[in-house]
């Protein structure tokens, strides 16, 4: 009989896995692996229950639900020696209580390489397919009564498509070091009046320089492009379409590694927003993610950014700032917490010819949540979220709470 074995592609396997299922520390799935020829193949799921007491967003008359959801991955993974390649698809399946209009399954294909021809130049490409939704009460949807909801129908569903190129070039001890990445992404909807404003191509690009200064600490120069083009014209005077957009950011910062105990990143810069036929904007743009472990038990992660953003329906964009922090704390070696808490402000424009008025929210969100870990092979999860929202116009002023269980299982 075939013989299984475990995932020792450099820990790569877990990297790819688990990055996103919230498995922290300590706790974390140690999946095994079937040999698949040059590849092994690593499948795993996610299971949730989940119940929800407004599932649309809404100011009033919420309606709330239970949800299954269900999230199958496979991977394959194979080494030569530094270089990674990796093929993924990943199922995600929900079935409501409340209307079978809120159930979806959104699909995601995948293709990754990293290849590193020698000691100074890296390279990564990837090729992403994903057949996505807008969850009901989001996207045009957004602030509409539920009674309004019911009569769309289901979600609104779009296919998105990504190719991703990216080169570094020096040796990792160098003194100095070059980046450049390049995605190009398409997004269409299958609904008619929905694609007439949210269709769109995207170019995006950066240009980076590196600077050693100490062992494990870099100073940082980016130049980050993104080019939006929307696939109907704007009219502002009947309010139909989206005008183009390009955004240009400049950033300089430093990032860290195991500099005392923490490990992070933070870069300041100025970006600007030009709109087709309405005039640009400037913003003082930043972002930060810092790991901080002041204990070996315990893990704080710090996050925040400010920029300025898409946004949907009758509004063309919104200046963004955000805050986060987590704690994580290992009580045993399988069981651990994880605490959260989150701060938004978001200042929105109105496209022209629409009837919308400027509006800003300010967004609060707390969270709990329980990881442990029965078996090697078996993670049971408990969460607990709750996000308010004040807005100035009445229809975004929300209040939500999401509950879940659910469980991670691998071979």
């Amino acid at each position: 009989m075939e013989s299984r074995k475990s995932v020792g592609v450099s820990g790569l396997g877990l990297a790819l896995l688990l990055g996103a299922q919230g498995a922290m520390a300590q706790v974390a799935l140690q999946p095994q692996a079937i040999p698949f020829g040059s590849f092994v193949l690593v499948p795993t799921l996610v299971s949730q229950t989940i119940y929800d007491d407004n599932i649309y967003n809404l100011s009033n008359g919420e309606v709330a639900s239970f949800s299954q959801v269900l999230n199958p991955t496979l991977a394959f993974v194979a080494q030569d020696r530094l270089n990674f390649y990796t093929a993924k698809y990943a199922l995600k399946a929900a079935s409501y209580a409340n209307d079978s209009n809120d159930s979806y399954a959104d699909q995601n294909f995948g293709l990754d390489a990293h290849i590193e021809s020698g000691s100074r130049l890296r390279l990564d490409g990837g090729l992403s397919y994903s057949m996505l939704h807008d969850p009901r009460g989001s996207g045009s949807s957004a602030g509409v009564s539920s009674a309004g909801i019911r009569t769309m129908g289901e979600g609104d569903k779009y296919d998105l498509a990504n190719l991703t190129a990216a080169a570094e070039y020096g040796a990792r001890d160098a003194r100095g070091l070059a980046t450049a990445k390049v995605t190009l992404g398409q997004k269409r909807y299958s609904r008619d009046g929905v694609a007439l404003s949210g269709d769109n191509d995207i170019v995006s690009s950066l240009l980076g320089l590196r600077a050693r200064v100490m062992p494990k600490t870099l100073v940082l120069l980016d130049y980050e492009r993104v080019d939006t083009n929307y696939k109907t014209n704007f009219d502002s005077v009947k309010g139909v379409g989206t005008p183009d957009a390009l955004d240009n950011r400049f950033l300089v910062g430093v990032t860290w590694d195991g500099t005392a105990q923490t490990t992070g990143k933070i870069r300041l810069g100025q970006g600007k927003r030009e709109v087709d036929g309405l005039g640009s904007k400037d913003r003082f743009t930043w972002d930060l993610g810092v790991v901080w472990k002041p204990r070996a038990l315990d893990t704080v992660n710090l996050n925040g950014g400010a920029s300025i953003v898409d946004a949907t329906g009758d509004y063309l964009a919104a200046e963004n700032t955000h805050y986060s922090v987590s704690w994580t704390h290992d009580w045993a070696d399988r069981f651990n917490t994880v605490l959260t808490l989150g701060l938004s402000n978001d200042d929105y424009s109105v496209k022209p010819g629409t009837l919308a008025k400027a509006r800003s929210d300010d967004g609060k969100t707390y969270g709990i949540g329980a990881n442990y870990q029965m078996r090697r092979w078996l993670v049971l999860t408990a969460d607990i979220l709750a996000s308010d929202r004040s807005s100035d116009v009445s229809a975004f002023d929300t209040k939500r709470n999401v509950m879940s269980i659910g469980a991670q299982i691998s071979l």
